[in-house]
């Protein structure tokens, strides 16, 4: 599979069992019923959600994107939110053409920075992510509010 057999879109309601399996495979267990509202909401927010598709428009890859205002930066940040190539589309060119296109979003959006968190059990995400010109800056720290209570 090369880069040019492969296209990004954004995401639809009509593609909830795709994002939701993604979002599985990612650690991130979604009904697919909840994905219409979700992918609503990231739109109100002037968020983006991408596919990456073969020319069978077979799902490979996703992409979630948000932009936030921040006080300790000179402009707005974008974060990408989510990022997940298919297991059977690994190493073929999906997670660098979604980058690719995070970088340019964020500059449409007129964003300083471009930011990505992982999990510390997401090794191979851990490569990838310098590799693809985001490189390592610190530690995030989080907490399931419906926990915190």
């Amino acid at each position: 599979m090369t880069e040019s057999a492969i296209h990004l879109r954004d995401a639809t309601p009509s593609d909830a069992d795709a994002v939701a399996s993604l979002l599985a495979e990612l650690g991130h267990p979604t009904a697919s019923a909840d994905v219409p509202s979700r992918l609503a909401a990231v739109l109100r927010d002037h968020g983006a959600v991408l596919l990456a598709v073969d020319h069978a428009d077979r799902p490979l890859g996703l992409m979630c994107l948000s932009r936030h205002v921040v006080l300790h930066a000179p402009g707005p940040i974008a974060y990408i939110t989510a990022l997940v190539t298919a297991n059977v589309a690994r190493r073929r060119g999906v997670g660098q053409l979604l980058v690719t296109a995070a970088k340019e979003w964020a500059i449409e959006h007129g964003c300083v920075r471009l930011s990505v968190t992982s999990a510390e059990r997401r090794t191979d995400a851990h490569a990838f992510y310098p590799a693809s010109g985001l490189p390592y800056t610190g530690r995030r720290f989080a907490m399931d509010i419906a926990q915190a209570r």
